[in-house]
């Protein structure tokens, strides 16, 4: 790489923030002169609209590898944990690195998720609905529960899942969890109790999805998976929509054995309007927030761009998710 060609980066999803300053800032003290330009593009339109890029930079917008092809990038940068929306393994026969962000957001989900939980345990939006109708009546939401009479499981048991974890035990929940990349061992000192995935979906009275979007995660969660929760269970998934079966869930919600489900994520998002799951009385819909505070905001930002740096310059540093793209020739 020349010092005296500049590096060409395009950030190809503006959608996320309203500015790129951060990231052109940020890209400039590492790389030292670049040209960055932010193209409002997805998926197999980035050819059309981007002739080269070294580092390509999305949030959420797909990069496939027809698009890798079109600007023959050599960093693909996601300012996210998941990396579901980028073809790794086409980037990986091709030498590209792609590039996460770990670590910026584990505070936030963790909390995320407990408090998902804990409103949908003491019934609040059935009490929503019903004060907003003009009602008052301490009845009106059924089954009632309090966290010391409940086993809160983890579908993987990651960072984010022991951050919630530690603040669900601190309410007085049981914690268990399945994670069948972890040993027994590493479960309990990550402070849970290590169980099969049957006694996890048999076992949980709120069960919180913490997996990554894989071949063998994708749709896991289906009917009769559902059918063998226990009545009155609550699901919790703050990880990636397609992990569930959403006409499989509705149907649970409707006819149990789920009283509520707290969703941060869903198949399509943004989803359509008329998405049952979006107004059901037993569920509460965050859109995709899970990860944010102020904070978080400029974790990922700052962060991210110094990742998307060090891999430019073919360091294999924590976020690079495919390292051996950096030793192909």
């Amino acid at each position: 790489m020349s010092s005296e060609t500049p590096v060409r980066i395009v950030h190809i999803d503006p959608n996320g923030f309203s500015d790129v300053e951060i990231e052109r800032s940020t890209l400039e003290t590492e790389l030292g002169s670049i040209t960055f330009e932010t193209v409002d593009t997805s998926g197999e339109e980035i050819g059309e609209v981007v002739d080269a890029a070294d580092i390509l930079l999305t949030h959420y917008a797909a990069v496939p590898a027809s698009a890798m092809d079109a600007t023959g990038c050599s960093v693909i940068t996601c300012y996210a944990t998941g990396v579901d929306n980028v073809d790794v393994e086409a980037a990986t026969e091709r030498g590209i690195a792609v590039t996460n962000v770990p670590k910026y957001c584990d505070e936030e989900v963790g909390e995320h998720i407990v408090t998902l939980a804990l409103a949908l345990l003491r019934g609040l939006p059935q009490y929503e609905a019903h004060t907003a109708d003009g009602g008052w009546d301490w009845r009106a939401a059924d089954s009632v529960r309090t966290a010391t009479t409940q086993t809160l499981g983890f579908f993987a048991f990651g960072r984010k899942a022991r951050h919630a974890a530690a603040k669900a035990d601190a309410f007085g929940f049981d914690v268990v969890a399945h994670d069948p990349y972890l040993s027994d061992e590493e479960i309990r000192d990550a402070g849970a109790e290590p169980v099969s995935f049957d006694e996890l979906v048999e076992g949980s009275d709120v069960l919180s999805l913490n997996a990554p979007l894989t071949p063998e995660t994708e749709e896991r969660f289906d009917a009769s998976v559902f059918e063998r929760m226990p009545e009155g269970s609550i699901l919790i998934n703050t990880a990636r929509g397609k992990l569930v079966d959403e006409d499989a869930l509705l149907a649970a919600l409707d006819d149990g054995p789920l009283r509520g489900a707290g969703l941060d994520v869903l198949a399509t998002e943004p989803p359509a309007a008329d998405n049952p799951l979006l107004n059901h009385p037993d569920t509460i819909v965050t859109p995709h927030a899970a990860w944010f505070s102020p904070g978080a905001v400029e974790r990922v930002r700052r962060r991210g761009s110094q990742i998307a740096a060090a891999a430019y310059r073919g360091e294999a540093v924590d976020g690079v998710v495919n390292p051996e793209a950096l030793d192909a020739e």
